[in-house]
């Protein structure tokens, strides 16, 4: 009997200890521990975010000032002195040359100054091809007169030939004096001379103004 007791009075006291942590419990604390047990703790993992981009700031483009193109003004070339006669590019027979037939082809002329006299010492030139390669001729005003006293000759091939050819003045110093004119010979044994003839330049004269009579 006196064991029996002892057993209820341990099984009493294990009860009131348990209501006392019951009513030891209040809502919204953290939940006491058993007596005993173990206490289990759960680690929430810390997440760390990323740190937010700052956007950069947009870039408007300054606009570039267009300058205006700059303005560049040609140089006025002034008239050479010298120009064609009218009317004195004619293919000719080389009546200088009358024995040689077709074995002869060339250019010749005479230089007018503007007092109408022949102008002697200047340089003429030609320029063309001559067995298919580019060449180049020279003679002087004066050296052949008989077609003048400012007269000049220049044989460009041995034979009558249709070829292209330029013809320009020039003084001693190698200054232009007219402008290039192109001219054509003949195969023609009968126009194997070209005779060139160089006068003033009429665009040099200044105009005559006359005056206006009102009747």
């Amino acid at each position: 009997m006196k064991k029996n007791s002892i057993f209820i009075a341990l099984v009493f006291m294990l009860i009131l200890s348990s209501c006392t942590y019951i009513e030891d419990y209040v809502p919204g604390q953290a939940t006491p521990t058993l007596p005993g047990s173990s206490a289990l703790k759960t680690q929430v993992p810390t997440v760390t975010l990323p740190p937010s981009a700052t956007p950069e700031p947009s870039l408007t483009p300054t606009p570039t000032a267009t300058r205006p193109p700059t303005f560049t003004p040609t140089p006025t070339v002034p008239p050479k002195p010298f120009a064609l006669q009218p009317g004195a590019m004619i293919p000719l027979p080389a009546f200088s040359h009358a024995s040689a037939g077709c074995t002869w082809m060339g250019v010749a002329g005479q230089v007018i100054g503007e007092d109408g006299q022949p102008v002697t010492n200047l340089v003429v030139t030609v320029i063309g091809t001559q067995n298919g390669a580019p060449a180049e001729w020279m003679g002087y005003t004066g050296s052949a007169t008989v077609y003048g006293a400012g007269g000049f000759e220049i044989q460009l091939a041995g034979q009558a030939a249709a070829a292209k050819y330029t013809i320009q003045l020039f003084d001693l110093n190698g200054n232009p004096l007219s402008e290039v004119f192109p001219f054509t010979t003949s195969a023609d044994c009968q126009q194997n001379l070209m005779m060139i003839n160089f006068s003033p330049n009429l665009n040099l004269k200044p105009a005559v103004w006359l005056p206006l009579v009102e009747h």
